[in-house]
């Protein structure tokens, strides 16, 4: 598998809005006994689909956090379980915003979800600081076409997790991912600007697959699958978040806050690690005011403050990627 990226500087980007998938994602529950066969599936196929794996209870009440917050924007009823959108056009949450602050946490702090991550990777498992949460309404936003690896370089071991916490079926937009299409490379085009959007005629259209998903459902997408959302064509909101899980025993990402830095360093205090610092060069791919736009090299010491709370990735004593956290 190559990592390079395209430069089509005349390619039309592809509408995620022109993918009609055809084919159906299978479901994985009989590989998690056998991770040696699980592994070879992801990697073969690009995702992992596991149903009703997640605990019931902590699935209920991560949606119960989350429709609360949907509930004090006017975008649903007080008390309705079902995310049924009441029609009122507020503005959208941010996917960061610290409103969702610990609901994924607590989610995987359960005994049972923390399990099968485990089978998930073959060893024990930790969740990486780096949650998106997703309340899309009717018509509301849909994801581009992206491969995650693209944005995250140097999280090693990692596997993106999305889960649905209401009933998720086609209508309601849930992810759909090219089968197969991880093992050739990366399809962002170089030649436009931020987020590097991949052209149309570059990935298989047969390859597209998607399903109905219900709460308790995982999936897991390879780092380079290309995936994306369907549009919300139903009357409920898109009830989802989308995190990572590591090994636990050589994690390479990590929460930290920054306590100063130089023209070619960070020193910052780890979670759970203490004061570390670390190299940071052109190879660092800096994402500290905005987590979808890389700023330059040059540019690294003057807006990177003390203070500021980011996810680090590291190799060795090197800094791959500072991002803007997003808290779990």
């Amino acid at each position: 598998m190559t990592a390079n990226a395209l430069n089509l500087p005349d390619a039309k980007d592809l509408n995620v809005l022109d993918i009609e998938p055809k084919a159906e994602l299978q479901s994985c529950n009989r590989l998690l006994q056998d991770f040696p066969a699980l592994q070879r599936f992801y990697e073969y196929n690009g995702y992992i689909l596991l149903r009703q794996v997640l605990d019931p209870r902590s699935v209920e009440e991560a949606r119960d956090a989350m429709l609360a917050i949907a509930a004090r924007h006017g975008l649903v009823r007080p008390g309705d379980p079902t995310g049924t959108w009441t029609g009122t056009a507020a503005p959208p949450i941010h996917e960061e915003s610290p409103e969702y602050r610990g609901i994924s946490r607590r989610m995987f702090d359960n005994a049972q979800n923390l399990a099968v991550m485990a089978k998930v990777l073959g060893e024990p498992a930790s969740m990486i600081p780096n949650v998106q949460y997703r309340l899309y309404p009717p018509n509301g936003p849909v994801t581009i076409v992206h491969q995650d690896g693209f944005y995250s370089p140097g999280i090693h071991d990692y596997k993106p997790v999305w889960v649905t916490l209401t009933p998720c079926q086609r209508e309601v937009g849930g992810l759909m991912v090219a089968v197969g299409q991880n093992m050739r490379g990366y399809f962002h085009n170089l030649a436009k600007p931020t987020p590097f959007p991949v052209p149309e005629g570059v990935i298989d259209p047969s390859s597209w697959a998607t399903t109905d998903y219900m709460p308790g459902d995982v999936l897991l997408v390879h780092p380079y699958s290309p995936h994306a959302s369907r549009p919300n064509r139903s009357k409920h909101l898109r009830v989802t978040f989308d995190t990572r899980v590591q090994s636990a025993r050589k994690p390479s990402a990590m929460g930290a806050t920054v306590m100063s830095v130089t023209p070619d360093s960070i020193t910052v205090e780890a979670d759970g690690l203490g004061v570390r610092t670390y190299r940071v060069s052109e190879n660092t791919f800096i994402r500290v005011l905005d987590p979808g736009i890389r700023e330059p090299f040059a540019r690294f010491a003057q807006i990177t403050k003390p203070g500021m709370r980011l996810l680090v990735v590291i190799d060795g004593d090197r800094a791959v990627m500072l991002r803007k956290a997003a808290e779990a």
